[in-house]
């Protein structure tokens, strides 16, 4: 476990884009004290913020001590923030394993490093703010499992990993154990047919 543990850290800083697929079908069990921070909400919040005129914007450490005054921000845990537009992906950010001090706070930086980060999809911009939805992925856990029948896609995600070759499928993103895997693959460079190590994701999923 510890190896694990490990491995997962050092590819905390890897980024993996979301299909809008997981804000239909995602219906994972939510912590109810997570899911009363309205991390979605939250995540619109940093958009909007972002885009306000100089002078009138927050730092970020001003925006999570805002948002977090009266509520308890949350241990700290893996997150992904995914901002669609007319169910398109616009920007993915995040990490499997927890860089930040609570879920407040993940929430709102890795919000902004999808908004400026991002280099798969052209920026987002102003004028998009009122057709951006937010998605954020709270990973509870992270298993190895030796089959995917392990594995229900609608509700678990899936990491691969072999030979240094890694990538993510976020739940909800496909509706068929066989063909997460192979797009998880895909995704990692790893050949098709090729064995590699898998780890199921549970996780909690917030949208608008």
């Amino acid at each position: 476990m510890k190896r694990l543990v490990a491995y997962l850290a050092a590819y905390s800083s890897i980024v993996f884009a979301a299909s809008p697929l997981a804000l239909a079908n995602a219906q994972p069990d939510s912590d109810a004290r997570v899911k009363s921070l309205h991390l979605n909400e939250i995540a619109m919040r940093t958009v909007e913020n972002h885009f306000l005129p100089y002078g009138k914007r927050k730092s970020l450490t001003q925006l999570v001590e805002e948002l977090s005054r009266g509520k308890v921000p949350g241990e700290p845990k893996g997150l992904f923030v995914t901002l669609s537009k007319d169910g398109k992906t616009r920007a993915c950010w995040g990490s499997i394993t927890p860089e930040h001090a609570d879920l407040i706070t993940s929430t709102v930086f890795t919000t902004e490093a999808a908004l400026t980060k991002e280099y798969r999809f052209s920026q987002v911009k102003r004028g998009e703010i009122g057709k951006l939805k937010a998605q954020v992925t709270v990973i509870k856990s992270v298993d190895p499992v030796e089959s995917i029948r392990a594995i229900n896609p609608l509700k678990h995600g899936l990491f691969v990993r072999q030979a240094g070759r890694a990538a993510v499928l976020l739940p909800g993103e496909c509706v068929d154990a066989h063909y997460q895997l192979v797009q998880c693959k895909l995704k990692a460079g790893i050949p098709v047919n090729s064995r590699c190590q898998m780890y199921r994701i549970t996780a909690d999923v917030f949208h608008n």
